[in-house]
């Protein structure tokens, strides 16, 4: 078995060696990083202990990848070798279901322990700015070690029980939305300090504060630890069930009729274009993947509206269910619309559809468009709570007259959904997560051209920042027009 671990293990770190998106990841972090340093140099006179907040920069930054990474880099060990048909040739050959987990998912916790060991060097510079001991810098570390292999063992089980690598990240995503959401309800609404001291973002804000002088085995640490062992541990169980299962199709049909299946939709002959009505029907979901949508975002409303009647801090709950709904809502953009072409791509259809009589950016835009109608019930139902409320209207009346409360807006729903849409046309998988990642970067070198400018009138620094805005969305367009063609007669 060693030597079946020792052959995958050496092949994944060759892989990851030599793959560009691994390495774009660690430079992204890098110079994430180094834009948090110089923003705390710039507002260093403003602000008192310059070492904390730097190392709190890191700190965030350091969840917010390694959450990227458990999305898009965990979740496919095992989920690319089925849609490769490759898993059946390992278990011919002998390697066990043990050494094929430890094989494929060891590399890749190694490749994510590198991106907190190349960051030692920048925490000891934060100890010496001031304002931070090393008692907070070790807390922080051991707890970000737990929370990767918490997401080492959640994408490794999601991995072996998904059909696709679609469905493992997406089984990911609403694993992570569980694990941020339940422990900071338990804490802010029920007062739990248990289960409220479990959350890594909940822990770093204990771990940051003045005069933290506790032991770095918390609570967190623990649990999060035993939590990917137990994760692992589910995978070797599940492992033979699975690796059965026959390889899943090149693209989803969504919510569309299949057999006899159970809630699911007949999508009848195309009414409209026929671009709108296949991907409103096999890339969105059709009617079917309407009617959850509606009630996921439904759901969440009722919710966030009975909390901001029942508690004195009403604004508080509708700003913060307006953010979650419109990031899942920006999210639900950016999937359906990478999808869109991203399954002509790996189902190779794209050179079909380039010889139908039509242009190919008609193409493009119109299998947008019928990827949108799909997901129009999120926009709609966050418009309508927001006007229910009184903090909703005056969240919408801050929207259209202060460029201020603008700017996070723009980063959700216009920059998110385009980078994930070029990320979709040159990587495999985890085109999302690069997306956001993507977008927070630019999105943080825009604030800081724009904090140059800190002096002049706020009508420039609006007029600058949204010109910059606008000219990193029509360059990708250019981008993806100018790529679909290449792809297609390549």
């Amino acid at each position: 078995m060693l030597n079946g671990v020792f052959a995958l293990l050496e092949r994944s770190l060759r892989i990851d060696a030599r793959s560009w998106p691994t390495h774009l990841t660690r430079f992204g972090l890098i110079v994430a990083i180094y834009f948090t340093l110089c923003m705390t140099l710039i507002t260093s006179d403003r602000f008192g202990a310059p070492g904390l907040r730097f190392f709190e920069g890191i700190a965030y930054l350091d969840v917010f990848f390694m959450t990227l990474m458990g999305i898009g880099f965990f979740s496919t060990p095992i989920t690319e070798e089925k849609e490769e048909d490759t898993l059946g040739l390992m278990l011919m050959a002998g390697i066990s279901p043990l050494g094929i987990l430890l094989g494929k998912s060891g590399g890749r916790l190694i490749q994510a322990l590198l991106l907190i060991a190349v960051q030692y060097p920048l925490m000891q510079l934060a100890v010496t700015m001031g304002g931070l001991s090393s008692v907070q810098v070790s807390a922080v570390s051991v707890g970000l070690l737990a929370y990767m292999v918490f997401l080492a063992g959640l994408g490794l089980l999601c991995s072996t029980l998904a059909p696709s690598n679609r469905n493992a990240s997406g089984w990911v995503v609403i694993g992570l939305m569980l694990y941020f959401a339940v422990p900071y309800v338990a804490k802010q609404v029920f007062n739990e300090q248990t289960l409220g001291s479990m959350s890594v973002l909940l822990q770093l804000s204990d771990i940051l504060s003045t005069g933290f002088n506790q032991s770095p085995l918390s609570l967190q640490v623990i649990s999060n630890g035993i939590a990917g062992i137990i994760f692992a541990g589910l995978s070797w169980l599940f492992f033979g069930v699975t690796a059965r299962s026959p390889s899943t199709e090149v693209t989803s049909r969504g919510m569309v009729a299949e057999r006899r299946a159970f809630f699911r939709f007949p999508p009848g002959r195309p009414q409209i274009d026929p671009f709108i009505w296949k991907d409103f029907h096999f890339v969105s979901g059709g009617i079917g993947m309407i009617l959850i949508r509606i009630a996921i975002y439904g759901g969440m409303s009722l919710i966030f509206y009975e909390l901001a009647q029942r508690f004195p801090l009403n604004d508080e709950y509708v700003d913060s269910c307006l953010f979650w709904m419109s990031f899942l809502i920006a999210i639900d953009a950016a999937l359906v619309l990478s999808r869109s072409l991203h399954d002509e791509i790996r189902g190779q259809t794209l050179t079909s559809l380039i010889m139908l009589p039509h242009s190919s950016n008609t193409m493009v835009y119109y299998k947008f468009f019928g990827a949108l109608l799909g997901w129009l019930p999120g926009p709609v139902i966050m418009l309508l709570f927001s006007l229910c409320t009184a903090a909703g209207r005056a969240e919408l009346w801050d929207f259209v007259r202060n460029d201020d409360d603008r700017w996070i807006w723009l980063l959700l729903f216009a920059l998110i959904p385009h980078f994930a849409i070029v990320a979709a046309l040159y990587i495999r998988w985890g085109a999302v997560a690069l997306g956001i990642g993507m977008a927070f970067g630019v999105f943080f070198f825009l604030c800081l051209i724009v904090d140059i400018f800190r002096y002049a009138p706020q009508s420039i620094i609006f007029a600058v920042f949204d010109t910059l805005l606008i000219c990193i969305c029509v360059a990708c367009h250019l981008c993806v027009l100018l790529r679909v063609p290449y792809l297609a007669c390549r």
